[in-house]
């Protein structure tokens, strides 16, 4: 996902990612950790930003997915997952900080509702994203904070949902980043047995490694920490990032 930082025009970044994550607990709707049939998942993305101008950065983000259901009912899916295209606009730049718009839309890789595996993915998406960055210095390293608002409308009888993100990043050697993420989603509407209302936080601790001006390589984990209705879910991520 773009930061506040709009990359200048002419240039670009790909970051292709691959991650895994898989539960056999979920919260329920107490927030309380109860067993779950055993969930398993595998994504390879591959994320772009473009700066058509200094003000302006297209991003696409296609997807690859691998989903296991084991339990009654089961349910497996391989194929194209949710995908998402739009535009970011810087709308204000005052010292270090920065504000900026987002907006994207999110295409689901298959809208069969047969299939168990896919509960809650096969909606239609538009997201409306609101960004805030600022650079600084954590003692003598360099840092960053992203902060993200967003509202996303779903179609059918899916909610829509409140999004609050945060990112911290902190840079303890010239080619060394640490980012501590927390993604943060909240429904907005009861939802269905299809469609069900969920909340839940994802914390992320990774870093990347600039192997040179355009290459680095990122490594990271996740959890989910809270939540209602929703698995809790553990995963692991890799990245090549390109910078052209």
């Amino acid at each position: 996902m773009a930061g506040a930082f709009n990359i200048p025009q002419g240039q670009g970044l790909a970051i292709v990612d691959f991650t895994f994550s898989g539960g056999s607990r979920y919260f329920n709707g107490l927030g309380r950790l109860a067993p779950a049939d055993r969930f398993q998942r595998g994504d390879v993305s591959d994320y772009v930003e473009y700066g058509v101008t200094d003000w302006l950065m297209a991003i696409v983000r296609p997807d690859l997915t691998v989903v296991s259901l084991h339990g009654q009912p089961s349910g497996q899916y391989a194929g194209l997952g949710t995908s998402e295209a739009g535009a970011q606009l810087r709308l204000l730049a005052f010292g270090p900080a920065v504000l900026a718009a987002q907006g994207t839309f999110r295409l689901p890789g298959s809208t069969d509702r047969r299939d168990p595996a896919l509960v809650g993915q096969t909606s239609h998406d538009a997201d409306l994203r609101g960004l805030f960055g600022v650079s600084f210095a954590l003692g003598d390293w360099p840092a960053f904070l992203d902060a993200q608002m967003a509202y996303r409308f779903r179609d059918g009888a899916a909610p829509d949902e409140l999004h609050a993100d945060l990112t911290l990043g902190v840079r303890p050697r010239a080619d060394i980043m640490v980012l501590l993420q927390a993604f943060n989603t909240t429904g907005l509407a009861p939802g269905t047995p299809w469609f069900p209302r969920q909340e839940y936080t994802h914390v992320e601790l990774s870093g990347v490694y600039d192997l040179g001006p355009v290459w680095s390589v990122q490594l990271g984990v996740f959890t989910t920490v809270l939540g209602r209705q929703t698995l809790r879910e553990r995963g692991v991520t890799s990245a090549v990032w390109h910078r052209f």
